[in-house]
């Protein structure tokens, strides 16, 4: 690309010229492209629409060629947001088959590799939850809380680093309150579990890496991606299922911001071949990163994991988006 005073440029035509294609991508009508070429172009470079040439060069306004600019991601590697923020996300989880929906808001404070996180009250099917066993979950989940993460230089959590204020928040405080307001058998064996659980939650990484929201908020997508794209395995965890789903997927990183300043990175692929699955239907994994052009912090992510046990479809659908107002 050759600048001349701000009245065009000149684009170096890499293939055969195809009119059509390049006025597509600079948002122009072909013949408007072709009459402002031939208004500026030297005589040897004159075109027609009839009469198609190779040519060394195209000439196109200056403002147009800025404005597909402003909108083309130059840089195919995302790097961790290196900023402080604060940012509340709704999000939205359901099951199926069994039908399941869970809501709740959680907020990120950020500051490079260092996240704290806190979540607010979770809602299934739009209800609070009633059930015994469901109740002693909230309230244990909630001696998480505030969470502190560091994160790797590509986003995924590397440890918990006040894991020894979380053992102390539940023997010291919630543990003694639930044994007194929980008496049965079965929330002693639970109470028993989750002592194992926060003694050290960081040998217990499961417990983050099964949850969907974690996986895939904390997915190490902050890497390079040659030619825009990326091929992985990716492993997810299915309530009801004994074993991990793998996926084989694709890291597909646009080349262009949305109209809102967006960065959009896809993953999409199905489950790994096997002899079990070779010639039957096999999951899928369909998601999409909104990233903030400026930050590279996430906006949203949204899409589906299903996976296929025993004939039978199980499916997580996930939807994360920032609030605004909150």
């Amino acid at each position: 690309m050759i600048k001349t005073e701000n009245k065009y440029e000149k684009i170096k035509v890499e293939d055969t010229l195809d009119l059509e294609k390049i006025a597509q991508r600079y948002g122009m009508a072909t013949d408007e492209l072709l009459r402002f070429h031939n208004q500026h172009c030297k005589l040897h470079e004159l075109l027609t629409l009839t009469l198609p040439k190779y040519t060394e060069f195209l000439y196109i306004p200056h403002e147009v060629f800025e404005k597909y600019e402003s909108k083309l991601l130059k840089n195919s590697t995302l790097t961790l947001p290196d900023t402080e923020s604060s940012k509340v996300y709704g999000v939205v989880i359901k099951f199926l088959p069994k039908d399941i929906e869970i809501h709740y808001k959680i907020r990120i404070k950020r500051t490079q590799n260092s996240v704290e996180i806190t979540k607010e009250k979770t809602y299934v099917n739009n209800q609070e939850v009633d059930k015994i066993v469901e109740q002693i979950f909230e309230k244990a989940e909630q001696v998480l809380y505030p969470l502190h993460i560091i994160t790797g230089s590509g986003g995924d959590i590397i440890k918990i680093s006040n894991a020894a204020e979380i053992a102390k928040r539940w023997t010291s405080d919630q543990r003694p309150k639930m044994k007194e307001y929980y008496v049965s058998d079965v929330a002693d064996a639970l109470l028993k579990q989750l002592d194992h659980v926060f003694k050290d939650i960081n040998a217990k990484n499961e417990l983050l890496s099964r949850n969907i929201f974690y996986k895939l908020f904390f997915l190490p997508v902050y890497k390079s991606y040659p030619h825009f794209s990326k091929r992985d395995l990716l492993q997810f965890y299915f309530p009801g299922i004994p074993r991990e789903a793998s996926y084989e997927v694709q890291y597909t990183l646009e080349q262009y911001y949305t109209r809102g300043n967006k960065i959009i990175l896809r993953i999409e692929g199905e489950e790994e071949g096997n002899l079990m699955n070779e010639n039957l239907e096999k999951g899928k994994v369909d998601l999409h990163y909104k990233l903030h052009k400026d930050t590279r912090e996430i906006f949203s992510i949204e899409g589906t994991i299903s996976v296929i046990e025993k004939g039978k479809e199980y499916k997580t659908e996930l939807r994360l988006y920032e609030q605004h107002n909150s």
